[in-house]
């Protein structure tokens, strides 16, 4: 660049001193125009070598800069044509590696302040720099939503729901996208702690969390019932699938406890209602009425016993987890002995149980009317309810017994190219 000025500065003298000698007085008073500024192009065209070496992001700004003011000041010339067709055809592509430049830069430290964050915890930032994430690169690092989509279940289990809300909207998102087909990586996940090894087991994860939090943190179980039974359904054939983890199948059992809880109270005070000085005809419709949520009772106690039943199946086995275990059998047993009167069997009917597949709690009770024994001689208008259940042997949210196993060593490993993706932290339910 620099020689073609040289040359362009020769043959700008030699038409100056042509030019100088048929009209000396003219040229003696007039100022020279930028096409005339021979010395002036060189110097420019020395400058924008000179930065052209300089490859940083700031060097190339500059030198991106100094082209677009030789184009503005020399851009019309002739001596200066050469060097302004490069200008005008390679700046352009200049400014596009710049924003790539920053684009890539800008990708960089967001995915480094969402990486930062899950190692320290910092819950904010993870929040706040993978909406980011999420916003300007959706396809990209679309696993960003399962880790958005599971901090809250973890948080809950310490009683800090702060995060519930945004942990809830992810959580739904990821089930719709999921569903829906999107393209997430082969680890549906972060790794190394956010990883949920396949869609099935994923989308069951998302359902537990969703049904979790909906039950025990916004306490609203009849919502969260479509959610868990979501979770008990999954295809899922890993260690830590939801189909085998307990949590869902006691949450329902749960609801159905405080379901019963309501009709043993309503059919007390249908019991005391009974009047001797009833008409046949009340005393009938009377006890008819109470049958009638005797039988309900009846569906309701047996549906808590099948939930019960396969909580305390699924619950593990080791010490740490006895104590769950054993809480799970007791509301098994409570169901059991209110519906049959008796403790005998309970084994028996936890085994029969768990050959058939648990009915979908969001469907309506089916009434269980028990054959009626053989009426006395004596009649009486009055029906004994059964007996109140008392509470669950233990409530959500209880220290969870089974969570997600450890993901595998080679899961643990963060990405090569830490800019490209990020680490995540997984609860292990």
């Amino acid at each position: 660049m620099k020689t073609i000025f040289r040359y362009t500065n020769i043959a700008v003298l030699m038409a100056a001193f042509i030019v100088l000698g048929a009209v000396v007085g003219k040229a003696q008073t007039s100022t020279p125009g930028p096409c005339e500024d021979a010395a002036g192009q060189a110097a420019a065209g020395d400058n924008i070598t000179a930065l052209f070496k300089d490859k940083t992001l700031a060097g190339k700004k500059t030198y991106v800069e100094a082209g677009k003011t030789f184009l503005v000041k020399y851009g019309s010339c002739e001596s200066a044509k050469e060097t302004a067709d490069y200008f005008k055809t390679n700046l352009p592509k200049f400014e596009d590696s710049i924003r790539k430049i920053e684009a890539d830069k800008l990708k960089a430290d967001l995915i480094l302040r969402f990486n930062k964050g899950l190692e320290t915890k910092n819950w904010e930032d993870v929040y706040s720099a993978g909406k980011e994430i999420l916003g300007k690169y959706p396809d990209e690092f679309r696993d960003v939503e399962l880790a958005l989509g599971s901090i809250g279940y973890d948080e809950s289990f310490k009683k800090n729901f702060k995060y519930n809300d945004d942990t809830l909207k992810y959580a739904q998102m990821s089930i719709s996208e999921l569903e829906s087909g999107k393209t997430f990586s082969a680890n549906f996940g972060i790794p190394k702690d956010f990883v949920y090894k396949s869609k099935d087991n994923a989308l069951g994860w998302m359902n537990l969390i969703i049904g979790y939090i909906t039950s025990v943190a916004q306490k609203n179980k009849p919502a969260s019932l479509p959610y868990l039974f979501k979770a008990t359904q999954s295809t899922s054939t890993t260690a830590d699938s939801t189909a085998k983890n307990p949590i869902p199948y006691e949450l329902i059992g749960t609801y159905y406890f405080e379901e019963l809880d309501k009709l043993t109270t309503e059919i007390k005070a249908m019991a005391a209602d009974q009047k001797d000085a009833d008409t046949p005809e009340i005393a009938k419709q009377k006890v008819d009425a109470i049958k009638a949520k005797v039988a309900l009772s009846n569906g309701m106690a047996e549906r808590a016993m099948d939930a019960f039943s396969r909580a305390y199946t699924f619950a593990k086995t080791t010490p740490e987890a006895k104590l769950y275990k054993d809480s799970m059998k007791k509301n098994v047993d409570a169901a059991y002995n209110l519906r049959f009167a008796k403790k005998e069997g309970v084994d028996a009917w936890i085994v029969a149980t768990l050959k058939k597949p648990l009915i979908n709690p969001t469907t309506p009770v089916t009434p269980i009317s028990d054959t009626e024994p053989v009426a006395p001689t004596t009649t009486t208008t009055t029906t004994t309810p059964p007996v109140k259940p008392g509470p669950p042997a233990t409530k959500p949210p209880a220290p969870p017994p089974t969570k997600p196993a450890v993901a595998p060593t080679a899961t643990k490993t963060k990405p090569q190219a830490k800019v490209k993706k990020p680490v995540a932290k997984k609860k292990t339910t």
